[in-house]
């Protein structure tokens, strides 16, 4: 970003709800995204209890969770997709799907699947260093 920066660009970084309508979809929109030239593309996991989110995006996760989308199916689609993307995937993700998988397993699974980085709205001030220090251990980049 801080190369944008010093030539007085802006960057583009969109936000998808992935599995909204389903995770196929998502996965081609990540590709055209990228190809439209996204500097980062921001993916949201969808959640329950969205209260970080307005409307539209509390209304995407739902559409989301409906169709049957998990944790483990949005890494899968993750991990198939990331190769083939130029730009970084940076995931939106509530604690709390964190904190039932595992903060050590899913930064792992996060890394795994291509995951640059991650952004929790609602993380805990207590757990920042606990989430941070797993996360470098896996992936020395965040």
């Amino acid at each position: 970003m801080s190369r944008l920066k010093a030539q007085g660009k802006t960057a583009f970084i969109p936000y998808i709800t992935a599995g909204d309508p389903d995770l196929a979809t998502t996965a081609e929109a990540l590709r055209l995204l990228d190809a439209c030239g996204a500097d980062v593309i921001e993916v949201g996991m969808p959640f329950s209890d969205p209260d970080a989110d307005g409307p539209v995006i509390q209304a995407s996760a739902a559409r989301a969770l409906a169709s049957g989308t998990t944790t483990d199916g949005v890494l899968a689609m993750l991990k198939e997709v990331t190769p083939e993307l130029s730009c970084p995937v940076v995931l939106f993700s509530y604690f709390n799907p964190i904190v039932r998988r595992g903060l050590a397993d899913f930064a792992a699974a996060a890394k795994d699947a291509g995951v640059d980085g991650l952004i929790v709205p609602d993380l805990p001030y207590a757990a920042t260093c606990a989430l941070r220090s797993e996360a470098m251990k896996t992936n020395k980049s965040w």
